[in-house]
């Protein structure tokens, strides 16, 4: 389960690093903000000593944490110069590192760089403003946490992981603007970038390891912080539906070029090893009181997996690839807008993977294709729900008012089947009726299930019952090969299918 504290672990220098700003730019009053902004959000920020000569400031030492715990940010020296134009230029030294937790539970990364700079200016409504960059820059992390032993009365040994991500040619801007609720932006991009994983579980005899190369990453982040609540101080779900019922937001979007990498897992039960190429991809987040939105595109990727739990190689491919999730979070009395977008095309796979279970080319081989998009009207409480989740209450129960039913459909092993329809909902029973009609259309069916039955993935008397059933509700449609079936849901929970009522 989610907690509500983990969301403390947030990189804490990009908040901190706001205030307030003048036409021109002290290097004590960016030093002096950011101490300001660390103490916000329940950190100590300081460095073990200073030295401001001319307009030029140097810290040694630096470091961040909460009070009475161990670990946090250092860094070995920060150079902070006034350049005469209002701005200030700051270099950070090599040393970079981070840490949290112990030896048992716990992780650390250290932050490599190259020609890494940023430059303090005035932002809006006085806030402060950073644009950064760095010919490349490398973040090397490692992480324990405990494992789980399977065997009575041994004691389980720890899960390690660790990696590197770096990037090249990074530039950006990050913005921190007060007001009433205190906004923070980050965008950047960046050229090559390369992320390397491994992890190490003894007790279940499973090593793993990845490695992904993109050609360029873009990203545009922004946080919106209540004036009255830190991050820190969220450590339920009630803190966190009050956060946003103060004005907590996020919004995110990512932009990835097309990418190759690799994997490979040493198990006991499936070993393998892996490379995978992909399109350029898209993804964008949004997150407030009123909407959760996620959504992703891709143009495409490719896999080849080959392991000794199968005698040959899989080697899959799809086109372009489209994903949107949408829902209330806290509606209230007004219904949101809630639906569900998924398109996977041309998804394919090789013949010597086919043949692992159809090696007479019974079944028709063309590409898979699946299209959901669903869409209407609810009454959700998500934050309710959790709390109810938390501390054992009934939780509320999400009403919805409509659901239109665009196209769900799919296409595979030579058969295909669409549904189409619209419906209301009547909730004043405290449940759900329906009301409205769907039309579904299913063609080639009785050809796949006999190309099943030669395949000996089904056995005839399974296939009987689906025969039934696909009689039952369904009748012949004017299309050799097709059946059809109309739908209908009346008041009183009447339903019936083809004019026969079923309920």
């Amino acid at each position: 389960m989610f907690h509500f504290r983990h969301l403390a672990a947030v990189p804490a220098l990009v908040l901190l690093m706001g205030g307030a700003a003048h036409a021109a730019l002290t290097v004590d009053q960016v030093w002096t903000s950011w101490k300001d902004g660390a103490t916000q959000i329940g950190l100590t920020l300081s460095a073990a000593t200073e030295s401001n000569a001319g307009g030029v400031l140097t810290l040694n030492g630096v470091t961040m944490a909460r009070a009475g715990q161990q670990g946090g940010l250092t860094i070995s020296d920060l150079v902070l110069t006034e350049q005469g134009d209002g701005t200030v230029l700051i270099k950070p030294g090599d040393s970079i590192a981070f840490n949290v937790g112990d030896a048992a539970e716990g992780a650390k990364a250290g932050i490599a760089h190259q020609g890494l700079t940023l430059v303090a200016s005035e932002g809006a409504q006085g806030g402060i403003s950073y644009d950064f960059a760095a010919d490349t820059l490398a973040v090397d992390f490692s992480a324990v946490q405990p494992g789980y032993s399977f065997v009575e009365g041994q004691a389980a040994k720890p899960v390690t992981s660790s990696g590197k991500i770096a990037l090249e040619a990074l530039k950006g801007v990050y913005a921190d603007t007060p007001g009433e609720n205190r906004t923070f932006g980050l965008s950047l991009t960046g050229g090559k970038t390369v992320m390397d994983m491994t992890s190490d579980n003894p007790d279940m005899q499973m090593k793993t390891s990845s490695n992904t190369m993109s050609e360029s990453l873009a990203v545009d982040f922004g946080l919106t912080l209540p004036s009255g609540i830190t991050l820190g101080a969220i450590q339920s779900a009630a803190d966190f539906g009050t956060a946003l019922q103060q004005g907590l937001a996020v919004t995110l979007h990512v932009e990835q070029g097309a990418s190759t990498g690799a994997a490979s897992q040493e198990d006991q039960f499936f070993p393998y090893t892996m490379t995978m190429t992909s399109q350029p991809g898209l993804g964008d987040l949004v997150l407030n009181k009123d909407v959760f939105r996620v959504t992703s595109g891709g143009g495409g990727a490719a896999v080849d997996l080959t392991t000794q739990a199968l005698p040959a190689p899989v080697k899959l491919s799809f086109g372009p690839m489209q994903v949107d999730m949408l829902s209330p979070v806290m509606s209230g009395e007004t219904a949101g807008d809630y639906g569900l977008t998924l398109k996977l095309a041309e998804f394919t796979l090789n013949d010597d993977a086919w043949n692992l279970f159809d090696p007479q080319a019974i079944l028709v081989r063309d590409p898979f294709d699946l299209s959901i998009d669903v869409s209407g009207k609810a009454k959700v409480d998500w934050i309710a729900l959790m709390v109810a989740d938390e501390t054992g209450q009934q939780p509320p129960t999400p009403a919805p008012e409509t659901l239109n039913i665009t196209d769900i459909s799919l296409k595979l092993a030579g058969a295909a089947a669409n549904a189409v329809g619209a419906f209301t909902f009547d909730n004043s029973m405290g449940f759900p009726m329906p009301l409205g009609t769907a039309d579904v259309t299913v063609t080639g069916a009785n050809q796949l299930i006999d190309g099943l039955i030669k395949t000996g993935l089904l056995q005839e008397e399974d296939a009987t019952g689906a025969r039934m059933m696909m009689a039952a509700f369904m009748k012949p449609g004017a299309d050799p090969n097709t059946l059809t079936s109309h739908i209908e849901a009346k008041e009183n929970m009447q339903i019936f299918v083809n004019g026969q009522q079923i309920q």
